[in-house]
């Protein structure tokens, strides 16, 4: 009688912030539904089971091969940062996956962006990635394996991919840039490690937010059939696949979902 496969993240230890709602919390369910155990952080736990909150994210993967445990953190506070990765390690003893998905979108006037929305812009988006990166860095480092995974956006702009995105995002275009260059740089410090460390844009995805920053483009792009739903099924599979990699198969690159099997580049 032929064994079946284990499930590919059987025994990892993920941590997914922003995991509260959108693609964050279908990569959650997505590790999961792989065997993971997720740690799902966000800035609040919520109530019950309120849509919306980690504890639904938490609710959602109940029944899942892998599970979700639901942990405050707020990614712009180095203490907090610091408490859910030791907190990680002291209850599941590894950390070997790492998706940094947590971020503000939102739209300024390009010379109006008064400078308390551009630290908040800059300490979510930027400093929160480096601030997750440097703290399992150590772990990974000593496991001599991990994957980190950087959400990233087209609008960027340094890839051969990238465009200019919609009228007053400067300020995602350029923490989406930053953090492109920071997943390079972190690519080469880690390598000799064993640690993978990649971008990865997932495209046009009908979350709850764009919908409500970006009504015109999002009818525009439904239009045209190129968003992706945002469900587990639909946005995981470049997670799962990514979570798999090392330094060793697929490190430092910026990469989009239309590169795992979407009709969308």
């Amino acid at each position: 009688m032929t064994q079946s496969s284990p499930l590919p993240l059987a025994g990892k230890v993920a941590i997914v912030t922003g995991a509260s709602y959108g693609i964050g919390r279908c990569y959650a369910i997505a590790l999961a539904s792989q065997g993971a155990t997720v740690v799902a952080a966000a800035r609040n736990l919520g109530e019950s089971a309120t849509p919306g909150t980690l504890m639904e994210t938490a609710a959602a993967g109940e029944g899942l091969p892998g599970r979700i445990v639901p942990r405050r953190c707020d990614v712009t506070s180095e203490a907090e940062v610091k408490a859910l990765v030791a907190q990680t390690v002291a209850e599941f003893g590894r950390i070997d996956v790492l998706i940094n998905n947590a971020a503000v979108y939102t739209h300024h006037d390009s010379f109006a962006i008064d400078l308390p929305t551009w630290d908040h812009h800059m300490a979510v988006n930027l400093r929160g990635p480096y601030l997750t990166m440097r703290e399992v860095a150590p772990i990974m480092k000593r496991q001599g394996s991990g994957s980190i995974v950087n959400l990233t956006s087209a609008v960027a702009g340094n890839t051969d991919k990238g465009h200019r995105g919609h009228d007053d995002m400067l300020l995602y275009c350029v923490t989406k840039a930053g953090l492109n260059r920071l997943s390079h740089f972190m690519s080469e410090e880690l390598k000799g490690f064993g640690v993978a460390v990649n971008a990865l844009s997932p495209g046009p995805v009908d979350t709850e937010t764009w919908n409500t920053v970006d009504a015109v483009a999002v009818a525009e792009f439904k239009e045209q059939g190129w968003v992706t739903p945002c469900t587990p099924e639909a946005v995981g599979p470049p997670i799962v696949a990514l979570a798999q990699h090392s330094a060793a198969t697929k490190t430092g690159q910026v990469l989009h979902a239309g590169e795992y099997g979407k009709s969308w580049n």
